[in-house]
């Protein structure tokens, strides 16, 4: 869950547009409290977890796993929980909506939630003459999709980096050294 407070920062930031006060309220909760679950001070309660996800629309799943997006995905949706395919079941497909590609492979176009090609990745695996060339696409596109998240968290660091309030109680040390010079 270390990045947590990023998503939230991204959700609220990015997606939402709304200010931290106006989630807190919405939420139930003070500020401070979406301020340190943002700034990753502090973990949400059970309640507060199912809280966010149903604002912000994503599944716990999206927010607990380290190695989701930052940016959820159609998958990530609250609202399309239970429409996600999962091993052993069958998906249910318009007639014609199936592709062939030059090396035999069969696209089809499937419901969101599901793993699936978007237009601009289909369209490049449709030129795929081998299986071997269609294997190094997808790594190109496992490997783009990475290094946009790695991207998309070092800028929301910063970013809550830059929104941190400096801390106006001294550090000890500091103390310390006031009083040596002092006496």
């Amino acid at each position: 869950m270390r990045r947590l407070h990023l998503k939230l920062f991204y959700l609220r930031t990015r997606l939402k547009r709304e200010a931290q006060g106006v989630t807190a309220k919405i939420l139930g909760v003070r500020p401070a409290t979406m301020s340190h679950l943002e700034q990753g001070r502090s973990q949400p309660t059970l309640a507060m977890l199912i809280a966010l996800c149903k604002h912000y629309d994503v599944t716990p799943t999206y927010l607990l796993d380290d190695d989701r997006p930052i940016d959820p995905q159609a998958r990530d949706r609250w609202s399309e929980r239970e429409n996600v395919v999962s091993r052993g079941n069958w998906l249910e497909v318009p007639e014609g909506a199936m592709v062939t590609t030059h090396d035999g492979a069969r696209l089809v176009a499937v419901q969101p939630g599901a793993r699936y090609y978007d237009a601009t990745a289909q369209a490049q695996r449709m030129t795929c003459p081998s299986a071997a060339a269609a294997k190094q696409l997808d790594q190109a596109l496992v490997g783009a999709a990475q290094q946009k998240d790695r991207d998309l968290e070092e800028m929301l660091a910063r970013e809550l980096l830059a929104q941190r309030k400096p801390r106006n109680k001294p550090a000890k040390s500091v103390l310390k050294q006031a009083m040596a010079q002092m006496g």
